[in-house]
């Protein structure tokens, strides 16, 4: 059980890495894989830089912006394949199998997509949304397509808003908040009430930040996130 009452470690506070390091945080993404794999399966194109060649370099708020987009089915396919690209990097790890899991059922797929998009545009509560894309349980509604990948497409379907909502957890992460907040923290499987519980914690730390630069600047709560995935816990 998340511990909401905690309050933001010295050391997280110390590293935030600011807004702009945020923003600016790049993946590495091989254009052409990408565009095999989707040709393979008869999947819509990737457009943008993903529709380019060779290796680019893709950045969260090149990701925000396509959460800015109007909402529609081909949209969000496309904020799919960004945020998926952005979290498997050049390396992408069983893209062939994710691939997959969305060409079993494009149509069912499509329509969660733009469910769980629509909850967020509308302000909905993150267990709303999450729920959307996993069960009861955490596991995936599209194949392939787990929790912590869920948690990035809501996390960017916010768009380039100031105080994002809908926070990135992995396994990482997770395993970084034991010490703190999480003490038998799973790494996969999160549940819903779970993850919102998550995201009201990393918004309250977000607040405790901006509280302890006696109001300098806003911290925002993706910045508790990258901070917390940075994290390096000595060994016992």
């Amino acid at each position: 059980m998340i511990n909401e009452d905690s309050d933001l470690p010295d050391d997280i506070f110390a590293k935030l890495p600011g807004s702009s390091a945020v923003l600016n945080h790049a993946v590495s993404v091989d254009t052409d894989r990408w565009k095999r794999a989707l040709g393979a399966r008869g999947l819509p194109p990737a457009q943008g830089k993903l529709a380019g060649s060779g290796t680019i370099s893709v950045t969260r708020k090149e990701v925000f912006d396509l959460g800015d987009q109007v909402l529609t089915v081909e949209n969000a396919f496309q904020l799919f394949y960004y945020s998926l690209a952005w979290g498997l990097g050049t390396r992408a790890p069983r893209l062939h199998q994710r691939l997959d899991g969305l060409a079993a059922d494009p149509e069912k797929a499509g329509k969660l997509l733009l469910a769980a998009w629509t909850l967020v545009r509308d302000g909905a509560p993150a267990c709303d949304a999450y729920g959307t894309l996993t069960t009861n349980r955490g596991a995936g509604r599209i194949p392939w397509f787990g929790p912590a990948f869920s948690t990035k497409f809501l996390y960017f379907a916010q768009g380039s808003v100031a105080n994002p909502k809908h926070i990135i957890l992995d396994q990482v992460v997770s395993k970084n908040l034991r010490l703190d907040a999480w003490p038998q923290a799973p790494t996969a499987g999160w549940w819903p009430e779970t993850y919102e519980r998550y995201c009201g914690l990393l918004g309250r730390w977000a607040d405790q930040a901006g509280e302890r630069l006696h109001g300098a600047r806003r911290v925002r709560a993706d910045e508790i996130e990258l901070t917390l995935f940075r994290r390096h816990l000595p060994i016992t």
